[in-house]
């Protein structure tokens, strides 16, 4: 069991610097992996043996990013849903988004529990699935909190939660973003705790439901695909809450003034 008290523990690791359903209205505006590929340029050889109909749809996707990262005005987009494709997804959203990075909490639980399990130097690493279902779900979640707390005052983020954020507390964290419920018919491996695991898998899949978009994808979605859904999803969604738009703002002005940090 953990013994030591993680909300107060938590070591924050060095960071590095760089079909869709509106279930639910927005409430508000608003790594440990490096999600930026910025300064890759293809040779003219690679670029001229690309169709023109490739050219023009990559070009496409890359104005459709463009304008939701101006739009969304430095808030955050939190991925929940089961299964490990939405953590591929968020590195990628995060590259095509403007000055945007990836936070893969689950990744983040998992080394801070070997931080705090005093592991030797040199130990293989603790996954997700060990964590989950080696230690009580009470106190799972009380890690995923205090993580979650940690890293949510960076803005321009795209978290990418585990699979079992569907508290209330946790739902008053992301919905200082916009929350993106990924659906999948075969999610795949889900990290379940050894106790309660079929009470536990439900209770999760009615949480994610909570969430402001729901994208659905087939098995064989590429990533930058999903990622592309998502960007038409949640411009979508902003359109459709234009009230909203302006919280995020002016809550993006106040913060500027403060002269908080936005974790650049």
């Amino acid at each position: 069991m953990l013994s030591t008290d993680v909300a107060s523990c938590w070591l924050l690791p060095a960071l590095a610097p760089r079909s869709v359903i509106v279930t639910s209205p927005l409430a508000s505006r608003c790594a440990h992996a490096h999600c930026s590929d910025d300064g890759v340029v293809l040779p003219p050889e690679v670029t001229d043996a690309i169709p023109p109909e490739k050219l023009s749809d990559a070009w496409m996707r890359d104005e459709k990013a463009k304008e939701l990262s101006d739009v969304l005005q430095g808030c955050s987009l939190y991925l929940v849903g089961l299964g490990p494709k939405k953590t591929a997804v968020g590195r990628v959203l995060a590259r095509r988004l403007s000055r945007y990075r990836c936070y893969d909490i689950g990744t983040l639980m998992a080394s801070t529990y070997q931080q705090l399990s005093g592991s030797e130097e040199g130990a293989e690493s603790v996954t997700l699935a060990q964590l989950v279902s080696a230690e009580p779900l009470a106190d799972v979640e009380q890690l995923a909190g205090a993580v979650l707390q940690q890293v949510q005052a960076f803005s321009r983020s795209v978290f990418v939660t585990w699979d079992g954020a569907v508290s209330t507390s946790d739902f008053a964290v992301m919905q200082q973003g916009i929350v993106v419920h990924i659906t999948q018919d075969d999610p795949g491996a889900v990290a379940l705790p050894a106790e309660g695991a079929d009470e536990a898998l439900k209770s999760w899949k009615a949480g994610h439901r909570k969430a402001d978009i729901t994208v659905s994808l087939e098995a064989d979605d590429a990533a930058d695909d999903a990622a592309f859904l998502i960007v038409d999803s949640v411009l979508e969604f902003i359109e459709s809450n234009p009230a909203k738009s302006q919280e995020w703002k002016a809550q993006a002005d106040a913060k500027l003034a403060s002269g908080q940090s936005d974790g650049m």
